[in-house]
């Protein structure tokens, strides 16, 4: 019995980090929508949570994965928006 106590512990849990990264994710893209500031503590917490995930091989939710392919595109400067407007 203690190994699936533990398991249903650990699903919830799971379950908990999935909901709190939604959570997240969801504030981060609001910020970015209204142009305010990501904070680098945003993202991190964003980053290890879906590491967590991927670790239990745990699909990330859909608007985490949303989120940090953004993130990643406009760190890399692929998607990054010019603010003079030039080199159109």
């Amino acid at each position: 019995m203690g190994n699936r106590d533990g398991a249903g512990a650990s699903n919830a849990r799971i379950a908990e980090v999935q909901r709190l990264a939604t959570a997240l994710a969801a504030r981060v893209r609001y910020a970015q929508l209204v142009q305010r500031p990501v904070y680098e503590e945003q993202i991190n917490a964003l980053v290890g949570a879906a590491r967590l995930l991927d670790e239990e091989k745990v699909p990330w939710p859909p608007m985490v994965e949303e989120v940090l392919m953004e993130l990643a595109k406009s760190l890399d400067g692929s998607e990054a928006p010019d603010p003079a407007g030039e080199g159109a």
